[in-house]
Order: structure tokens, then C-alpha cells, then sequence
């Protein structure tokens, strides 16, 4: 996928528009992605961010999805820091998101490092985490950094694996952070759908990872069951109700 010319159409496309935006679409502009990160959450993420790049251990990873395009198999916690797509803009995201709708349970396939599961646990403490990470060694310092989070309950599972042997849990968000494969996105938000309701909200990463992601997306978001479809161009958010 040439991202330049897909980032070229996406602004067009953006800046053309289509139709009136559901009442949902109004507010997550203009009042959830408002929000601002408060001074104790800036402070615990500066503190976690220093930690992790200068981290120099090595890691070997279990890839169980489409893995990384560049990396190998054995990598800095430093370097899957630097690569990792749940800080920055996309990480106060999760954080603006449960600060706003405040959900009471929250599922992200795809804990990584546990950058993206602290934005979201930041945004409302008292929502009940689950998060799942297949790479036993990255999990481990996924734990590490959720010592003092109760809330979080880190999963050492395939996504496929946790969603069969599932419990009777209706989640509120869903992040879906890995795997990378088409194919298998649109796989886990059928095992889902026992799992959620109509307002739950689902945010897809790497939506452009590749054709198979970026098919899988508008797929997806062109479905009838999904009355939400907002294209923030690595990320995709869905929801089934559009009030």
C-alpha cells in the first residue's frame, strides 16, 4: 500500500464530506477529542515513557499475526517503544475516549508494552481492563508497568484462543491492537459480537497497515450493523448505534 497517496485521498476525502454527521460524530469531535490529558496522567506517562526508552533489554517475540514489517525477531524494549502506535496522539485517544464515555469494561487485543492500556486506564480508573498479549515476554514488562493498576488484568492468550474460552462479559470498548490481517480483524469482530452491544465502541489500529487491513476496514465500516464509521487514518472507530 503506498501510504503517501492513501494519506493524499484521505484529506480530500475529508475535506469533502459526506452527509450529516450522527449525533455520535458530533460529539466525539467536538467534545470528546477536546479533553485534555490532566497534570498527575502527563506526569505518570512522562515517568513510564523514560523508563521504557532507556530499557535496553532484549526481547524475543512471538508474533502470532501478520508481525512487523521492519523489525526482527529480537528487539529493544526501547525500540518496540519507539515503533508503538498507542502514544502520542493515538494514546491520549484512548484516554480522551474513556474520559468522556467512561466504560465500564474495556477488552484491547494487543497489550504490547501496556502503553495504549495505561492511556486508557488513565482516562477512567475505575473501568475494569482486559487486556491480552500472546508474546510472553512482552507481557512481563507489561506487568511491570501495571503494578499499581488494580483495574488491569493482562491475559497471556492468542486473541483467537481468549475469544473462544470467553466469559459472559459485555464490553463497552474494544481495542484492537495486533495481528495486522484482514481477514482476521473482521474474524474477531464476529467472535465479538456476543461480547458487545450496540454501544459499544470498537477502535481498530493500522487500518492502512496494509491492503487486507485497509479492504477489512471499509468493509467493515460500509456494513449495516455498523450506524458509526469515523476514518482518522491509522485508526478506525465503529459502533453499531449512531445516537
Amino acid at each position: 500500500m503506498k501510504i503517501g497517496l492513501e494519506y493524499i485521498k484521505y484529506r480530500w476525502n475529508k475535506k469533502v464530506g459526506k452527509g450529516i454527521p450522527s449525533p455520535f460524530i458530533r460529539d466525539f469531535y467536538k467534545t470528546c477529542l477536546s479533553i485534555s490529558l490532566d497534570s498527575n496522567s502527563r506526569a505518570e506517562l512522562k515517568q513510564l515513557f523514560t523508563r521504557l526508552k532507556s530499557d535496553q533489554r532484549i526481547l524475543k517475540i512471538e508474533d502470532f499475526g501478520a508481525g512487523s514489517k521492519k523489525l526482527g525477531s529480537s528487539r529493544k524494549v526501547s525500540t518496540i517503544l519507539k515503533t508503538s502506535s498507542s502514544k502520542g496522539k493515538y494514546g491520549k485517544i484512548l484516554y480522551q475516549l474513556n474520559k468522556h464515555y467512561q466504560f465500564k469494561n474495556c477488552l484491547e487485543l494487543g497489550t504490547s508494552l501496556g502503553v495504549g492500556t495505561t492511556y486508557l486506564s488513565l482516562g477512567f480508573p475505575a473501568s475494569n481492563i482486559t487486556t491480552i498479549e500472546a508474546c510472553g515476554e512482552t507481557r512481563a514488562v507489561a506487568l511491570e508497568n501495571f503494578e499499581i493498576k488494580p483495574n488491569i488484568n493482562c491475559v497471556h492468550l492468542t486473541f483467537e484462543n481468549f475469544l473462544k474460552n470467553h466469559q459472559d462479559i459485555i464490553y463497552d470498548f474494544v481495542y484492537i491492537d495486533g495481528h495486522h490481517d484482514g481477514e482476521a480483524l473482521k474474524k474477531y469482530i464476529k467472535m465479538l459480537e456476543p461480547f458487545t452491544n450496540t454501544n459499544t465502541i470498537y477502535m481498530l489500529d493500522d487500518i492502512r497497515w496494509s491492503q487486507s487491513m485497509f479492504y477489512a476496514w471499509k468493509n467493515l465500516s460500509n456494513y449495516d450493523g455498523f450506524g458509526v464509521a469515523i476514518d482518522l487514518f491509522r485508526i478506525g472507530i465503529l459502533r453499531k448505534s449512531n445516537s
